[in-house]
Parts: structure tokens; sequence; C-alpha cells
């Protein structure tokens, strides 16, 4: 079915992949790298969901070597794949990995409740060629250091990138403040969010951060650890910048008023659709999956789901920020309606992350997520990821 946006013609998404010979993964992966344009529904569209304008579809046809161009710019591999691509081993791909030299583009929760992490072949070609130092000479003693604490970067990557294309195609400043709360921890939402009315629209408002099949409580627990922030630096960076959207969220309209339907919700329980958990293409990588999560303890989702009360990283925060436990009576930002103020000495360039911006490969206005641009600095060129940002 196709319909029109501001004259011209745009097509449904099914129809869309359809018309470029991509499966539904692909297709999805294309919009989330901003491969394939998309324009927001039409006024009489019931169904909410972006649309593909004809003309980007003809252009993407048009290309030289369609399909086989595209789908090798889409192109993801795991772990094992990955490091055949750079011709290293894999244990050292998972510590560059890890050390933040590159980034995720989505992920999977095999059988075992692990998470497989899949990467964008172009990126890691693109790197293995202009960082052949680091890929096959000796690891920095910094990132030795690093890797021995136990940092991981590779989740803080990918919701970086996956929060900053949401806010492109967010809605207004509550659809964006919806983003930003999509990946904070429910402790912290609540103990940031204090008015009820406001955390059941942000709920409403959530967007589907990833595909991953959730139908088991550990695949349900891996997929909420991946999407949900976990550092210190990562947790303020967006408590201080949802703080901030709020203010332009309350100024644009205030929250809808409470029904006794919602109040009765709990909140901060991401809903995760049905589906084996298995690659996003539908194929098992269990070997593959299996070598990564033995090499990676801290993939393995074999422990208890964590408790919605207050975490040890939320009781060191409140310490050093002076908020409140969310079921506290202080609160570190201000009642609804008034201008919540930033906890703790945190620098004013914390809140750029919706006011400092670059451009897309489609030409549009992008946010530059704070996890890349303050990731580990052991690239000649950080500011390569992700590398269409």
């Amino acid at each position: 079915m196709t319909a029109m946006y501001e004259g011209s013609e745009t097509l449904a998404m099914g129809r869309a992949a359809r018309e470029l010979g991509l499966k539904t993964g692909e297709f999805e992966l294309a919009v989330q790298l901003d491969e394939v344009s998309t324009v927001p529904p039409g006024p009489g569209d019931v169904s909410g969901r972006r649309r593909v304008p004809a003309s980007e579809i003809a252009r993407l046809r048009e290309e030289k070597g369609f399909p086989d161009t595209l789908r090798e710019r889409i192109r993801v591999v795991g772990a094992t794949e990955a490091a055949e691509l750079m011709g290293i081993a894999p244990g050292r791909f998972l510590r560059l990995a890890r050390a933040g030299c590159f980034g995720p583009v989505r992920f999977y929760v095999n059988r075992y409740g692990a998470i497989v992490w899949q990467y964008l072949a172009a990126e890691l070609e693109a790197f293995a060629g202009k960082e052949c130092g680091l890929v096959h000479g000796p690891t920095p003693p910094p990132m030795r250091a690093m890797l021995t604490r136990g940092h991981d970067w590779r989740g803080r990557l990918w919701r970086s990138r996956r929060v900053a294309h949401l806010v492109t195609e967010a809605d207004g400043a509550w659809a964006v403040s919806a983003v930003i709360a999509a990946v904070l921890p429910p402790e912290e939402l609540a103990s940031l969010v204090r008015d009820p009315a406001e955390r059941v629209w942000l709920r409403k408002l959530r967007p589907c951060l990833s595909s991953a099949g959730a139908n088991t409580a550990r695949t349900r627990e891996a997929v909420e650890r991946a999407e949900t922030a976990e550092d210190f630096d990562e947790v303020m960076w967006y408590r201080i910048s949802l703080s901030r959207q709020l203010v332009a969220a309350r100024e644009e309209h205030p929250a809808p008023t409470l029904r006794p339907s919602d109040a009765a919700m709990p909140f901060g329980t991401a809903a995760h659709g049905g589906g084996s958990p298995t690659s996003p293409g539908g194929e098992a990588d269990e070997p593959e999956a299996t070598a990564e999560a033995e090499a990676d303890g801290t993939d393995a989702a074999d422990g208890a789901p964590a408790p919605v009360s207050v975490s040890p990283r939320a009781r060191l925060i409140r310490a050093r920020t002076g908020g409140a436990t969310a079921a506290g009576t202080r609160s570190g930002v201000a009642p609804s309606g008034a201008r919540p103020r930033a906890a703790g000495r945190v620098p004013a360039r914390h809140g750029a992350f919706l006011t400092r911006r670059v451009r897309g490969s489609a030409g549009r206005a992008r946010p530059q997520s704070p996890s890349l641009r303050k990731s580990p600095s052991w690239t000649t060129d950080t500011s390569s990821l992700p590398s269409r940002s």
C-alpha cells in the first residue's frame, strides 16, 4: 500500500524491504544505519509506523551492483568471523571490542542465555586498515589496565548508537525523553521522575530498543542487561540528559492524567516480544556464541534477575550526587512543573547530548551520543564510531 507524505509517494516498511530484496532483519538494520531513509507516517496512517519514500527505493535500486553493494554495507559478523576478517585471534578481537575500539550494531541471545554481539563488517575492515599497529601490535598499557579492571564498552557503544538513531526518529520532547529513559535502570528512573503520571507516560512512549527474542526469564534478563546503562558515568550522563529534556517536555505539554488502571501497572519492566533465542536472521550461531560466552564471563546470564530495589551502583550514585533512593523522600531533581536541577558537580557539557549534532549520511541532523565521544582514545581517530555518524 502506498501513501503520500508532503506530496511524495511513500511505501510501507514491508513492501520497501521486498522492493530492496532484503529480509526483515536486514531491512531494520539498514534503517538503523541510515542506509535507508524513512519519514514519519502521514496524518491518516493508523499504524503509526514510519514509511520509506519511493524516491529512496529508486535511488538504492539505481546504485551500481545493487543489491549486493547494499547487502555488503549492512553485513554483520560475529566474534569468530570478525576475527578472521581482521586476521587476528578471537581472543584479541574480544579484547579490542571490550576496549571500545569498535562498537556492535546488534545482538541476540543464544539458548544458553549469553549475549552474542554482532558487528558491521565494513566498520571492522576500515578499522583494521587504519589501525594496523593497534590490531597487530602490542596492547597499550592503559588498555591492558582497563581490561584487567573488567571494563567492557560493547553494551555502552551499542546503546549509544541505538539511542542516537531513535532520537532522530522521535516526534516531540516527550518521545525523546522516553528514548533516554529506556536505557536507565528502573531505580534511577524512579528517583529522577517523581511524578507517577510522567513515569506512566514515558513507559507508554518507550520505543523498542532491540528485536532480540525474550521468551524466557533467562533471555529476558540478558536483553534487559544489554539495554540498560551500567557504569556510573554512563548512568549519570543519561540522568542529566533526561533531566534537561524533561524541562522541554513539560513546557511542550504536561503528561496526561494518570488513570487508576495505569497506576496499578509496574514501571521499569520492558516488554519484549516473543521469539526463539537465535540470531536475527533465524539461524542459530551456537558454536560461535558458546565460544564467545566462555571467553567472556560477563555475557553469561546464569544468575538470578537483578532486583528492582536499589543496587550498589545506585547507592554509589546517590552518595556521589546527593540524590535519594527510589523509596526515599529526597530527590536529585525538582518536582514536576519546576525546572530540574542536575545533582552533583557535573560539568555543563554533559547536558549537550540533545544539542550537539552531527550530520548523518542521509543529510539529517543527528545527535552525537556521549558514549561515543567519550570512548577510549585508543585509535588515531576516535570520531569514527559509528562510521556513519
